[in-house]
């Protein structure tokens, strides 16, 4: 019974090399801190519409361009959001959406 195998142990004093360092550049030119891609602005629309505060429609401030407009979403079609006026903004026009 005293001679059974050991366990494998990892050496103590080991190197670890898994840390990445994450550069980030920011062009003071263009001024623009928004997020472009389709899928983020699907996840955020997403965690707009399933909120517990979204009972029909929600105003919020949509940056398209240059401009911001106010609109009530309803929802999301396809690639469109849909307005309570029955407009559809392409996500691919939309540069960022918040509350």
């Amino acid at each position: 019974m005293n001679n059974k195998p050991r366990m494998y142990q990892n050496r103590i004093n080991k190197e670890f090399h898994n840390n990445r360092e994450i550069y980030t550049t920011y062009d003071k030119e263009d001024n623009q801190d928004y997020i472009t891609n389709i899928n983020d602005i699907r996840r955020k629309i997403e965690s707009i519409i399933n909120s517990r505060n979204f009972i029909y429609s929600k105003l919020v401030n949509i940056v398209i361009g240059n401009d911001i407009i106010k609109r009530k979403i309803i929802g999301i079609n396809n690639n469109n959001l849909i307005t309570i006026d029955n407009e559809y903004i392409p996500l691919e026009n939309i540069k960022d959406i918040y509350v």
